[in-house]
């Protein structure tokens, strides 16, 4: 691990220098973790070769232990401490609630920077294995679901049994940061709210679609799942909007390519879905790793070209108020051909 943090380290010194910085300073937990192991509040700093991690006396024990780059106990103002370590420089800094409060004096021009997420955005050797074995769990997790799906159980009940099947096979679960569950169980009409939160008390019954989009977090890394199935039966037009979905999906992968601009895949499946495109409502995806959403954004406003090694989400959905929400989404490694991280079957299931 420790070599692998140095790799990240030497780029992410050589990305700064290109915004003419000096040195950097990571204030996101997502960051630290990136080019320390630690996971946790702090401040990474990295000035030429050297690198430290700065804790409270709070962290400093556990980040001690996970760290590859040496911990210090904050023993002055943040500001004193950056002050002392930087001298006077051009420091690059991530953007977080923190960061924004940090006041320096005139010897340090700070200068907001994605170079850490820029970085993240293609996924080294161990991201991937963190990402296929998260893939793993997530197909058990959907199969024992699947089995758990009876009649009069709720939305409620339902996601307990998942989080405790996260939980059991060695994963955690994370909660989008704008919804209230850690995963979304929606059945019946609620399937037509694309971020349905928290489930309720809704009873399942005969006829009715079941949408689960489900989150895992397994060594760091996150992949995010969707799938909707039927119980007990499927209308006509419940199987029609179906098969619609997951051809527009298969379109999305289709097209997923090294180098394609993101917002030209949003754009054909929207235009594929022709006069419902209105009820699609949401992008077709986003860039997965340590954050449910990072790099590329695949919207139609998108300014970004997918990269060979990113990992992102296809999730295209229909959703009509009232009645019905199908989604279907993958997570997948961005290669010549995209490798998808799930073997969950996409066929029509009624179960």
């Amino acid at each position: 691990m420790k070599a692998l943090i140095e790799s990240r380290i030497k780029k992410l010194s050589d990305e700064i220098s290109k915004e003419g910085c000096d040195g950097y300073i990571a204030t996101r937990a997502h960051n630290i973790f990136y080019f320390t192991g630690f996971w946790g509040s702090g401040y990474f700093l990295l000035k030429g070769e050297r690198a430290k991690l700065l804790t409270s006396v709070l962290e400093l024990d556990r980040a001690a232990r996970s760290s590859s780059v040496p911990v210090e106990k904050i023993s002055k103002s943040i500001a004193e401490e950056i002050e002392s370590f930087f001298g006077q420089s051009k420091v690059c800094i991530d953007e977080s609630f923190a960061s924004t409060y940090i006041q320096l004096s005139e010897k340090i021009s700070l200068k907001r920077s994605l170079a850490a997420e820029r970085l993240r955005e293609v996924k080294d050797s161990e991201e991937k294995s963190a990402l296929a074995e998260g893939g793993k769990i997530m197909d058990l997790v959907f199969e024992k679901a699947l089995v758990k799906i009876k009649e009069n159980i709720s939305e409620r009940e339902l996601y307990s049994e998942i989080v405790k099947e996260i939980i059991s096979l060695g994963a955690d679960v994370i909660p989008y940061e704008d919804t209230i569950g850690t995963e979304i169980v929606a059945f019946g009409p609620n399937t037509a709210y694309p971020h349905y939160s928290p489930p309720g008390d809704y009873k399942l019954k005969p006829g009715d679609p079941i949408l689960l989009d489900l989150t895992l977090r397994f060594k760091g890394y996150i992949v995010d799942f969707t799938r909707t199935v039927f119980y007990k039966s499927a209308s006509e037009k419940q199987k029609e909007v179906y098969y619609k979905v997951k051809e527009a999906q298969e379109l999305g992968i289709k097209m997923l390519k090294p180098g394609v601009k993101a917002k030209d895949l949003d754009l054909a499946v929207r235009e594929f879905f022709k006069e419902e495109k209105d009820r699609f409502v949401h992008s077709l995806g986003h860039g997965i790793g340590l954050e449910v959403h990072e790099l590329p954004y695949i919207s139609s406003r998108s300014e970004d070209a997918v990269k060979e090694g990113s990992a992102v989400t296809i999730e295209p959905g229909l959703y009509y108020p009232g009645f019905l929400g199908v989604r279907i989404e993958d997570s997948l490694i961005v290669e010549s051909e995209p490798k998808n991280l799930f073997k969950a079957t996409k066929d029509l299931l009624i179960v």
